[in-house]
């Protein structure tokens, strides 16, 4: 990225991790990162949209609840035999199928009960100075996430993926023991039930902590993210695409659930046909990057485009210089979930090291001081090709 539009994608970050702060979704913050956005696109006469939507207020009280709710099962089984010991199942079984929709970004129980608010998409579409053959949206979200204790080091983010696997295993366990139980009621399988039902505890009490904590600064998670999408847009009006008309979004609320790509897409999608779906997240970690993502996913893959990973394998060997590379999404998700979700032609940038790591996640470091200037550089350069190589297509 010339000097030019990477000074300015700094300015955005500086703006939005420094002078905004911690961007928690559907706070007030959140709200003035969207006013943020939308002035900068205004200022650029981009005729700016904004998109409202309703959407939960944290990304850990759906597993609270269901660890709830099967521990409730727990209490449930011993009190009248088999009939309460297929009520415990059935409570059981919601748990685990409302937990894997949930990571999966499907409606469930657990979206249903808990508490929303409103939130917000800010976008604008850069025409393509011929006729548009193609589109693309860019994508980087505003929001910013809480600092639980289980992701304060590379040893305890480890533990995390454990616990995910061992929460779900424990889920599905306890709705066969109970089902098992509501047929032949032997008191082992109660006794047997406690180990899975422990682990929930600690999930538990790993979702309450979480959700007690403060939110970060959201620097590189994802200030970087919308300060590329924004600079990106600023250059387009200058140096438009001759085939391609992008849409440049800055999304809300994707550290609770990818909620504020879920409605752009739902309302959209007809528009969007066979549009590139590109996010941008965390992409200015020192260390890292530029890293395009081959797949995400904690439970069910979401894997990237063939036809954009070869098109960027193919950057990388012409120009070493920017230093990118593939890696795989194994904790957490993006937005780019939402794009294969939807069956778009799908590509994301997080910067994981090299090692797999994202540097500051979710942590009270990831703040302005620990951007790197070059790492994002480097990542706006390379998106710029990607979209030139797009279009020459």
């Amino acid at each position: 990225m010339p000097d030019r539009w990477a000074a300015r994608a700094l300015e955005h970050v500086r703006h939005l991790s420094l002078d905004i702060g911690p961007r928690g979704s559907t706070t007030p913050a959140e709200t003035e990162a969207a006013a943020y956005a939308w002035g900068v696109l205004d200022r650029l006469e981009l005729t700016p949209q904004m998109q409202r939507f309703k959407s939960a207020i944290s990304a850990w009280r759906p597993y609270a609840l269901a660890a709830t709710l099967s521990l409730l099962a727990l209490a449930l089984y011993p009190l009248a035999g088999r009939v309460t010991a297929g009520l415990a199942a059935a409570i059981a079984a919601v748990a685990l199928v409302s937990s894997f929709l949930e990571l999966n970004f499907w409606p469930n129980p657990l979206r249903w009960l808990l508490p929303k608010r409103v939130s917000q998409n800010v976008w604008a579409v850069l025409p393509a100075s011929g006729r548009a053959a193609q589109r693309v949206v860019v994508v980087g979200h505003l929001d910013s996430h809480r600092t639980p204790f289980i992701f304060g080091s590379t040893t305890r983010l480890k533990l995390f993926g454990v616990l995910v696997g061992l929460g779900f295993a424990s889920f599905a366990a306890l709705t066969g023991l109970y089902l098992a139980g509501a047929v032949i009621q032997e008191d082992i399988l109660y006794v047997i039930s406690l180990a899975p039902a422990f682990i929930l505890v600690i999930l538990l009490v790993m979702s309450i902590q979480a959700d007690m904590t403060p939110y970060t600064h959201g620097a590189n998670d994802n200030a970087t993210g919308a300060a590329v999408v924004l600079a990106l847009a600023e250059r387009l009006k200058d140096e438009p695409l001759a085939n391609t008309e992008v849409w440049a979004l800055n999304s809300g609320c994707e550290e609770v659930g990818l909620y504020g790509a879920a409605a752009f897409v739902r309302e959209y999608r007809d528009k969007l046909a066979d549009a590139c779906f590109i996010p941008l997240d965390s992409v200015g970690g020192a260390g890292s990057g530029p890293c395009f993502i081959t797949r995400e996913g904690m439970v069910k893959p979401h894997r990237s485009d063939p036809g954009l990973l070869a098109l960027c394998r193919e950057i990388a060997a012409q120009r070493p210089e920017l230093g990118a590379y593939p890696g795989v999404m194994r904790l957490g998700y993006t937005e780019g979930a939402i794009g294969v979700k939807n069956g778009l032609r799908t590509l994301t940038f997080v910067n994981l090291t090299p090692a797999g790591e994202l540097p500051h996640w979710h942590r009270p470091t990831d703040v302005y001081e620990n951007v790197d200037p070059d790492v994002l550089a480097r990542t706006g350069e390379f998106l710029w090709e990607l979209l030139q190589r797009l279009d020459s297509r």
